[in-house]
């Protein structure tokens, strides 16, 4: 028998019941040793379902549970199970040995880190079929490649920072060299040759792998080639061409053709000499910065405004050029009527005044040459806010007149609008949102 009865003795004084008898004490440890036979059977076919060879507390529990017995509490299937033997004078005992932990070491040690937060970011896992390249993404499976000879991606550590290579991006043959050959003839002195490869882009269907690829191509072109105004205006053609390709989904890439744009926009310098026609660029530029933020907009409702605060910034910081001026001024101007009324118009008048110090420098010709296409680009200003002012009639060309508007714009653009066979149209639309400004700053 595996209990014997003082075993069952033992047990029965334990919990108050003294002095039984032999014949129920050896019927008691008949019945214990069968129960003990049945749930060690049955955790054992739950040992041989879960395909191991050595039985566990876990099993045991299942087996309690099988005949709706509470299972045992106070053991780990992990943890494993010691047992101390200790000699009495008339038996051998065996008692499980528990850990003593002291309190006041545990006291004393460190509290564990505070666990992070959980958060969650978004990612593009894939653009029409294309698996973009960021670290976030898996690492595709090249099929050409046997795995065997795949050498292993091993973190690279620069300055005790960790950086995971990008993921490996594979193109067809087909599309490589559709790549190079259009990245060729975008650089060919043909004009032919140069517009074709720039219509492919415009309506080819079949390119969207290749958008990441172009652009690129526009980011390291613009970098490269800051005094090279071709390659610049070729550069803007390709992002104009992608952009007006209705088969590409271009909105996830914006974030890397914006900067292109807005240093082809408000550079200091775009070519070799001055007097070279730098402004169309930058008028181009600006048209597709308007474009993007018109398109976009509602998608991404800061776009606008970061770009205009940018713009601002350029427009009203005297420490730069004037060739950044003009890029700035013609880029809020294609922003909107809006964006003239509230930022550029208030501060026209202070700008001129900066404007006028620059060009009574007579010995220097570039700044005289960049001012008046500032001056342009003002009375360009003021014509499109005249234009957006169809129900206001036309003032009198007089000299109160003149007067009135100097002291909104001053006294030299206020000349050069006179100038301008729309005078009175442009000075009744100014005077006109002046005053509407001002009405504004009295109710608040």
């Amino acid at each position: 028998m595996i209990y014997s009865k003082s075993t069952i003795k033992n047990i029965a004084d334990s919990i108050g019941v003294p002095k039984l008898k032999d014949e129920i004490t050896s019927a008691m440890a008949q019945d214990v040793e069968f129960r003990l036979h049945e749930i060690i059977t049955e955790a054992m076919k739950f040992m041989r379902h879960s395909k191991r060879t050595k039985l566990t507390v876990t099993d045991i529990n299942s087996a309690l549970r099988v005949r709706n017995v509470e299972p045992i509490y106070g053991f780990e299937t992990g943890r494993p199970i010691k047992f101390n033997k200790t000699a009495t004078a008339l038996e051998e005992i065996y008692y499980v040995d528990d850990e003593v932990i002291d309190l006041d070491r545990l006291m004393e040690e460190p509290l564990p880190s505070v666990p992070l937060e959980v958060v969650y970011t978004a990612h593009w896992l894939a653009i029409e079929g294309v698996q973009p390249r960021i670290q976030q993404n898996p690492a595709p499976i090249d099929e050409e490649e046997p795995a065997a000879k795949k050498p292993a991606k091993t973190p690279q550590r620069q300055d005790s920072v960790e950086t995971i290579p990008l993921v490996k991006h594979v193109l067809s043959k087909e599309l490589q060299l559709y790549f190079e050959c259009i990245t060729e003839s975008l650089v060919s002195p043909d004009p032919l040759v140069k517009s074709t490869a720039l219509e492919s882009i415009s309506i080819d269907a079949g390119i969207h792998q290749l958008v990441t690829y172009f652009v690129q191509y526009v980011a390291m072109t613009v970098k490269n080639n800051l005094n090279n105004l071709s390659t610049l205006n070729t550069a803007m053609a390709v992002a104009k061409a992608l952009r007006r390709n209705p088969n590409l989904f271009v909105e996830p890439y914006m974030h890397q053709l914006i900067p292109s744009l807005l240093t082809c926009l408000v550079s200091k310098r775009l070519c070799e000499s001055y007097t070279e026609d730098h402004w169309s660029l930058r008028d181009g530029a600006a048209e597709q910065i308007a474009e993007i933020c018109q398109q976009f907009g509602q998608s991404y409702h800061t776009l606008q405004a970061r770009i205009t605060r940018t713009l601002l910034r350029a427009f009203l910081d005297p420490t730069k050029p004037l060739t950044t001026h003009y890029g700035a001024i013609v880029g809020l101007t294609k922003l909107g009527v809006s964006i003239i009324k509230v930022l550029v118009l208030p501060n026209i008048k202070a700008y001129m005044s900066l404007l006028d110090a620059e060009m009574e420098k007579r010995d220097n010709q570039q700044l005289i040459y960049d001012g008046a296409h500032c001056q342009t680009a003002l009375i360009n200003v003021l014509k499109t806010l005249a234009r957006d002012s169809d129900d206001i009639e036309p003032v009198g060309v007089t000299i109160p007149q003149r007067s009135k508007l100097a002291e909104v714009v001053g006294d030299t653009l206020a000349r050069l609008v006179f100038d301008d066979p729309d005078a009175g149209k442009i000075t009744a639309a100014v005077l006109a949102a002046n005053k509407e400004a001002k009405a504004k700053e009295t109710s608040k």
